[in-house]
C-alpha cells in the first residue's frame, strides 16, 4: 500500500533545459515521506522531541522521464520490512499516471546526545503504509573501484541555510552541490543517483570534492551514457560517495537560448 502526497513542480525546482534539478527530486521523495509521518504518526517532530534522530545512510534514485515546471506529481512512498537497525523505505513519482521515477532509501534512528542506533523493532511505525521493496534498474548498494582516478574539483563550507534540524547539511542539498561539477552539465539530463551517506557535514565545516568519471556500465542504469563518481571529505573523513547518469538532453534549451546569454 502506498502513502501518497500531490505536488506542483515550480518554476525554481528546473535547470536550464526545464529538467528538474536532482536535490529538487530528493526533496520531493522526502517531503512526501515527512508528509505520511506527520499524518500517520508519529511524526518526524515527534520523534525529535523524544530525542530521536533519522540518519540517512544510502539513497538510490533513478529517473526514467524528466519532470518539468507545473508538472502535476503524485509521489507515492511506503516502509519496507527493516532489517537490525536498518529502517528501509521505498518510492516512486508519477506524471499523469506514468512512473517517472523509482526510488529506495536506508535508514536508521540514533539517539541525538549518544548517537546510539535504536533497533527497527524499538520504534513504532506500525501506522505507516508498508508494502515492499521497490526494483530498480540500478543497484542499492555500490562499491567505488579502487583503481578509479579522482581529481580534487572543488570545497564547500557549510552554511547555515544548509542545515537541517540536527545541525548538519541536509541531505538533499549534496546532489546539486556535486551535480554543478559534471563536465557540460548544461547540455545533458541525470538518469540515476546513487548516494552512500558516511559522515555528517556539520554547520562550519568544510568539505573537499572530489570527482572521476567511470565507464557508462558502472552501477547499472540502461538510460545513462556516461557515469560521474563524487567523493567528498570532511575533517579528512569521507563524507559522501555520490554516483550519477547521465545523458545528452534532447534539444537543449542551453543553446536555443544562447543569443540571451550574450
Amino acid at each position: 500500500m502506498r502513502y501518497i502526497d500531490s505536488y506542483t513542480v515550480i518554476s525554481h525546482d528546473v535547470d536550464v533545459n526545464d529538467n528538474m534539478k536532482p536535490s529538487q527530486v530528493f526533496k520531493y521523495l522526502q517531503e512526501a515521506a515527512m508528509h505520511q509521518m506527520w499524518d500517520r504518526k508519529p511524526s518526524y517532530y515527534d520523534f525529535f522531541f523524544e530525542g530521536k534522530s533519522f540518519v540517512v545512510t544510502r539513497m538510490s534514485v533513478e529517473i526514467l522521464k524528466q519532470m518539468h515546471q507545473y508538472d502535476k506529481l503524485e509521489i507515492g512512498t511506503w516502509n519496507c520490512p527493516a532489517k537490525m537497525a536498518t529502517l528501509k523505505r521505498s518510492y516512486d513519482i508519477r506524471v499523469g499516471g506514468e512512473v517517472v521515477v523509482r526510488a529506495y532509501s536506508e535508514w536508521a534512528t540514533a539517539d541525538i546526545e549518544t548517537g546510539e542506533l535504536y533497533k527497527a523493532s524499538d520504534v513504532d511505525f506500525s501506522n505507516y503504509e508498508k508494502g515492499d521493496v521497490i526494483d530498480l534498474d540500478i543497484p542499492k548498494k555500490f562499491r567505488i573501484p579502487r583503481d578509479l582516478e579522482f581529481r580534487h574539483v572543488g570545497s564547500r563550507h557549510i552554511q547555515y541555510s544548509e542545515v537541517d534540524m540536527n545541525g548538519h547539511m541536509n541531505n538533499t542539498n549534496y546532489p546539486n552541490m556535486l551535480w554543478d561539477y559534471i563536465p557540460g552539465i548544461e547540455r545533458k539530463e541525470v538518469t540515476s543517483v546513487n548516494v552512500r551517506f558516511m559522515k555528517e557535514a556539520r554547520l562550519g565545516s568544510d568539505l573537499e570534492i572530489f570527482m572521476a568519471q567511470a565507464e557508462p556500465s558502472f552501477g547499472g542504469d540502461p538510460r545513462a551514457e556516461e557515469k560521474y563518481v563524487f567523493r567528498s571529505t570532511a575533517g579528512g573523513r569521507t563524507n559522501v560517495e555520490m554516483v550519477f547518469g547521465v545523458r545528452p538532453t534532447p534539444d537543449p534549451l542551453w543553446d536555443k537560448l544562447s543569443g540571451y546569454r550574450r
